[in-house]
């Protein structure tokens, strides 16, 4: 019997710059099987190339806490991606 994959649904923001890239506040999108939030944001990345260029300095929080690249999402999830801040 081949083994069931499950569909994950997560809810994603974009702020800052990343806003304006993909023009959008927030999207939602579906994995078969498991997802990190590094796949998400390749995912983006690749609907959207400017995106690339910002990975080393964005931050990533899964249900409003930050979380690292290779957090696991679950079904229901929300993930934002937070451009660097500057100014003082």
């Amino acid at each position: 019997m081949p083994p069931v994959s499950q569909t994950i649904r997560v809810k994603v923001l974009f702020f800052g710059r990343l806003k304006e890239l993909t023009g959008r506040t927030e999207d939602a999108t579906e994995f078969t099987d498991a997802g990190t939030i590094e796949q998400l944001f390749a995912l983006y990345a690749a609907r959207h190339p400017e995106l690339a260029k910002y990975r080393s300095s964005v931050v990533a929080s899964r249900n409003q806490e930050f979380a690292t690249w290779d957090t696991p999402l679950r079904s229901g999830d929300e993930v934002a991606f937070l451009p660097p801040v500057s100014g003082g």
